[in-house]
């Protein structure tokens, strides 16, 4: 490996940090490596510096203040961190939609610059594998209403951010090969790895027995578990194993006479009726088509006004690698629908104002508060252990029974998170930088 430039550290910090003096030295920035001449003096006003050719050849941007960390083991110097965004595409599209995955990634371009180290977004096709190299963008503000990506080469990061956006996107072969060769990188971290599918989950969560009272029974759908859950529940939910947003969702209710009434959620709601599961069986198949589903007990649901609701939490690991509630919301049914989802036609209430008129009691509340973020925090554990994945956050729907107590009722790896928030401009703003910090504390920093 060639000499390449110096690094000049000043005595306090070479002292602080157990680094003997010694003529060369390893130099990583992300998955870049280089040898380096190493100087140890005093240094006015700095920790640290490096030589024009050593941010050269490291690839450093200017005006990019990256901390320093020496790893006594491998006797090697570690500047950082940096962080690589991962997404399918770049959009550009005019207008701004606060929901889409375009305003994100610009709201997360833009949170990295006022973070120590760097930060980019990237796609698949960005990556040079034979440098360790990759195209990285950032956002650009032109004027208030337009801006432009603009790209640098940067050396493969510390840690990888997964925000591919869709699942059809996650099954290409390109976006598959590149995640499987970056997890396999010396030194890198990835999170968030894939979307979760249902069933999955289920199988991983159900041997955890304190998460067992809390989730409803599944089964994965046959013609024979559909019999044999209807002679259990009154209702059920026909759940696609490898869906989001609620689309084809179907609840089936059994009334007083035994009839099967099913509502599919598919471009709307469609609504039918069955005489047994046979029957049911075969008029669910136009909605399910060859897609994988599961069958689930239906959970009968608070209301509020009149409509089912369910609690979403966007539950985070923040600086410190710790679990925490990044943001918390209710998400109500639109009236005659049982589907909490926003994408079909749910609306946002607050959690405080909602529990303030069902439990009124302060320390009911709180009570309820407390027992839904130790039911996170065990889903999430035994997610990660049992998986073993690592997750920096996950959107969780609890739902509230009408005896108060709560049921999981789905985990997804992919939370969707918009830029704006008629609540709070600083939860939304915090829930969108705390992946970043998380990838920091990953990285080491």
């Amino acid at each position: 490996m060639n000499v390449s430039g110096s690094i000049y550290i000043s005595k306090t910090l070479a002292t602080r940090i157990g680094l003997q003096d010694q003529d060369e030295i390893r130099v990583r920035v992300g998955g870049r490596i280089t040898r380096s001449k190493l100087v140890i003096q005093n240094l006015k006003g700095r920790s640290y510096m490096l030589s024009p050719g050593l941010a050269h050849e490291l690839l450093v941007k200017k005006h990019r203040r990256l901390k320093l960390r020496y790893d006594q083991q491998t006797n090697m110097i570690h500047l950082g961190p940096t962080i690589g965004v991962l997404s399918s595409s770049l959009p550009n599209r005019e207008g701004f939609d606060p929901t889409s995955v375009q305003a994100e990634l610009i709201y997360l371009s833009n949170i990295g610059k006022k973070l120590p180290g760097q930060v980019y977004i990237f796609t698949p096709s960005s990556i040079n594998w034979s440098n360790n190299t990759v195209r990285g963008y950032v956002y650009r503000q032109l004027s208030i209403e337009r801006g432009m990506w603009v790209s640098q080469i940067y050396p493969l990061p510390d840690v990888v951010y997964d925000r591919i956006p869709s699942r059809s996107s996650e099954a290409q072969t390109n976006i598959r090969n590149t995640k499987q060769r970056l997890c396999k990188m010396p030194y890198l971290k990835y999170f968030n790895p894939s979307f979760l599918n249902k069933w999955k989950v289920y199988q991983l969560l159900i041997t955890d027995s304190r998460l067992y009272p809390y989730i409803p029974e599944t089964q994965h759908l046959t013609e024979v578990s559909l019999e044999a859950m209807l002679k259990k529940h009154d209702t059920l939910y026909l759940k696609p194993a490898d869906g989001s947003l609620g689309k084809g969702i179907i609840k089936v209710r059994r009334d007083e006479k035994g009839i099967l009434h099913l509502v599919a959620h598919r471009k709307g709601r469609h609504r039918s009726q069955a005489q047994n599961a046979s029957d049911l069986w075969k008029k669910t198949k136009v909605f399910r088509g060859d897609r994988s589903y599961i069958v689930q007990q239906g959970i009968k649901l608070a209301t509020f006004h009149g409509s089912p609701f369910d609690i979403r939490i966007i539950f985070q690991k923040n600086s410190k690698g710790e679990w925490q509630v990044g943001k918390k919301f209710v998400r109500v049914a639109a009236k005659g629908s049982s589907v909490a989802n926003l994408s079909s036609g749910g609306r946002v209430e607050t959690t405080k104002r909602v529990f303030r008129i069902l439990y009124k009691n302060p320390a009911t509340i709180e009570e309820k508060n407390t027992h839904i973020k130790e039911l996170c925090k065990n889903i999430a554990n035994t997610l990660e252990h049992s998986s073993q994945s690592n997750y920096g956050e996950l959107g969780i729907d609890i739902g509230m029974d009408q005896n108060g107590f709560p049921w999981l009722i789905e985990v997804n790896s992919k939370p969707r998170k918009t830029t704006e928030s008629e609540h709070s401009q600083v939860i939304a703003r915090n829930t969108l930088k705390r992946p970043l910090e998380y990838a920091a504390y990953l990285a080491g920093f």
